[in-house]
């Protein structure tokens, strides 16, 4: 009998150390901190913004097109004076630009004005006025900016 109460005694000791074991490795395997798995936020890209705008009391359509050196082209039909529109755009963007025609449909008259700028921020980078001709025409040139 004393023979089998210490038989008993072995196999619960030996149940609770390999039970603490247990516990141990779990602990340890789940607690590793383990760097594949990175759970910060990630900080946003340095953005930089431009405004284009057009004023004036020119009562014709234009098509305007802006672009950067990265995406291109942008078109847009502009209705009604004042028309602006601000753009992000990512670090890798270096320089903008913007122009605009009359849409040959739809002139004002001979006479009025519009002044397209450029803003950074709010300071005007590049602008120009033009005046509507005898058909009620106007025609902007390109205006650029490189960001500094």
């Amino acid at each position: 009998m004393i023979i089998t109460l210490k038989k008993n005694q072995n196999m619960k000791t030996e149940k609770l150390i390999s039970t603490i074991i247990t516990i141990i490795v779990i602990a340890i395997i789940t607690s590793c901190s383990n760097n594949d798995d990175d759970n910060t936020i990630p900080s946003p890209a340095p953005i930089k913004s431009a405004k284009f705008e057009i004023t004036g009391n020119y009562t014709g359509q234009f098509t305007v097109v802006y672009n950067d050196n990265v995406s291109g082209n942008t078109t847009v039909t502009v209705t009604t004076l004042p028309w602006s529109k601000t753009v992000e755009y990512p670090n890798n963007v270096i320089g903008i630009g913007i122009g605009g025609n009359t849409i040959l449909g739809n002139p004002g008259i001979a006479g009025q004005t519009a002044t397209l700028r450029i803003y950074n921020g709010n300071s005007v980078v590049a602008s120009s006025t033009k005046t509507a001709d005898a058909n009620g025409i106007i025609s902007f040139q390109t205006l650029a900016y490189v960001f500094p």
